[in-house]
């Protein structure tokens, strides 16, 4: 390859390279809004502002209007008040209001009527923070101290008492916890009476499988018996629904009879009744005869030809 071609080459990979950077400056410039306005404010904040960094964003309910450029700290009140400064630059064209012109300040109406910052945590694992403007519920606080430009008010937030719990928190303590807590779930999980526990239990749980399919066969059985019994019982119902009111109806027509039977022989056996009357004179009569045939027996004994030849005069019967 002579050197023609080496440099043809290398201004190639040259132009390629700046045509790379290019494209990339343009793709991380799309936030949707052009930056050819930019309008500069400071926010003053009397905290701790430990993870801001130039270059964080500044948003409205999620949506991108700026971004911090500097940060600094300055004193006040010979030396009795510390406040950290942050300086942002927003951009009026991210935001447009209906029925206005483009020339209309609507970020500077926006904080005349309220809207104020906070500071908001990007990640719970990095700690970077950003700055959210918004109508928060509590009272805008504007610091009484002169800035080089238009102040936005400051909202307190519970942040930092977050963040000190969170540095708080005893991460080696933490780890050393856990490590016992992994060394203790190895030694367990190694511990052969731990595998022979966790073998019954499959079996009992496999036992416990067939015992259910034999109780499902044995339900199957059962119900089968049950459906029988019941078609059985149905049957009985419409026997006894067929049969029972024309055997009921006889048996009140033999009651019926029956009382009527019963009426007849109280008549009959009441002792005014014609029969009980003949019945006491033929037994009256019986007797007579009784007494009779008793006194010719004793007459016979007395005098046995007396059938033959008649009693005898005076002889009583």
């Amino acid at each position: 390859m002579n050197k023609k071609s080496v440099s043809v080459s290398v201004g190639i990979f040259v132009i390629a390279i700046f045509a790379m950077m290019i494209g990339l400056a343009l793709f991380l410039n799309t936030d949707g809004f052009s930056k050819k306005e930019v309008q500069r404010y400071q926010i003053l904040f009397d905290t701790s502002i430990k993870g801001l960094n130039v270059g964080a964003p500044v948003t409205l309910q999620g949506v991108k209007l700026g971004e911090v450029v500097s940060i600094n700290t300055r004193l006040y009140n010979n030396h009795q008040k510390v406040l950290n400064v942050v300086t942002v630059d927003m951009y009026p064209d991210a935001i447009s209001e209906q029925g206005t012109g483009e020339e209309h300040d609507v970020l500077g109406q926006l904080i005349r009527q309220g809207l104020s910052a906070q500071i908001g945590l990007q990640s719970l694992l990095t700690g970077l923070l950003y700055i959210e403007v918004d109508f928060f519920n509590n009272k805008p606080l504007l610091q009484p101290y002169n800035t080089r430009y238009p102040q936005i008010p400051t909202v307190p937030n519970d942040l930092d008492e977050f963040l000190e719990r969170f540095q708080s928190i005893n991460l080696a303590e933490m780890a050393e916890s856990l490590k016992d807590t992994l060394d203790n779930l190895e030694a367990l999980t190694s511990d052969a009476r731990m595998n022979n526990l966790i073998e019954d239990v499959g079996k009992a749980f496999v036992s416990m499988g067939a015992m259910s399919e034999e109780m499902s066969a044995d339900m199957a059985g059962i119900r089968e018996e049950f459906a029988s019994m019941a078609k059985d019982a149905g049957e009985v119902t419409t026997l006894l629904q067929t049969e029972l009111p024309a055997t009921t109806r006889q048996l009140n027509r033999s009651l019926v009879q029956l009382e009527k039977a019963m009426e007849a022989a109280q008549d009959t056996l009441n002792p005014d009744s014609p029969l009980m009357f003949q019945l006491q004179q033929s037994a009256t009569d019986i007797s007579r005869a009784s007494r009779a045939m008793g006194d010719l027996a004793n007459m016979l004994r007395r005098e046995p030809d007396a059938i033959i030849f008649g009693r005898s005069v005076g002889e009583p019967l």
